[in-house]
């Protein structure tokens, strides 16, 4: 084998080490990503379900729309055992105009709610997740 044989297996070891090393740092980020992306689905869905679970009791009338405010001002802790890790959901509810910009005055019977829903969590939640919605007094949810 001459230098220029060995100089070729090396340029060949060194590309192919360094094709080896690209491909599992992909690999590396890709789980990484999916992994972000499991928790801020569940995070997402945690909004959801607090949400939605006040829709269905305005809309059952187990819920009075004046209790809003009282009721779904809260921090409490949600248990995720299938991906080993807690969050924690922070809900805050107030009064509001139209367009769910807070008040500057409190208004006596006022028709608007806004519930902010806020889930953060683990470490690998990066970003606390938040969804609002915005509620109206109809003759439903009197």
């Amino acid at each position: 084998m001459n230098m220029m044989d060995m100089l070729m297996a090396l340029i060949a070891v060194v590309f192919f080490t360094t094709i080896a090393l690209i491909y599992n740092q992909a690999m590396w980020r890709q789980a990484d990503n999916l992994s972000d992306a499991a928790l801020i689905v569940q995070a997402s869905q945690l909004c959801h379900m607090t949400l939605d679970e006040i829709d269905a009791k305005l809309f059952s009338k187990q819920l009075a729309f004046a209790n809003v405010n009282t009721q779904y001002t809260f921090t409490r802790t949600h248990n995720a055992p299938h991906l080993s890790t807690s969050f924690t959901i922070q809900s805050v509810a107030a009064d509001c105009d139209s367009v769910g910009n807070n008040l500057a005055t409190p208004v006596v019977n006022n028709i608007y709610k806004r519930v902010i829903v806020t889930v953060s969590g683990p470490s690998g939640l990066r970003h606390p997740v938040s969804l609002m919605r915005l509620y109206t007094k109809t003759n439903l949810n009197i």
